[in-house]
């Protein structure tokens, strides 16, 4: 009888069989994509996409708040909201 994690681990590998075919889209005639960020370690998604748009993010993230776009060590503006560290 199969445990609990293999049987993830046959799961897992089935559903990225049946979505290879589909892994040829990243040659689509179009411009939209996905980006996936897996962030480990030490790194939080505060610090890797600060949402510095946010009001209250300085003040709730203190002296870990990095600064806006077009201030000394700012972030890179993405979006509006979000700046890239």
């Amino acid at each position: 009888m199969p445990d609990r994690r293999q049987v993830l681990k046959l799961l897992g590998g089935a559903t990225l069989a049946a979505g290879a075919p589909r892994l040829s889209l990243a040659s689509a005639d179009t411009d939209a994509r996905l980006v996936l960020v897996i962030l480990r370690g030490a790194t939080d998604g505060l610090a890797f996409a600060p949402p510095y748009g946010e009001p209250h993010y300085a003040s709730l993230r203190g002296e870990l708040a990095l600064p806006s776009p077009g201030q000394n060590g700012g972030v890179l503006a993405l979006d509006g909201l979000f700046g890239l560290h």
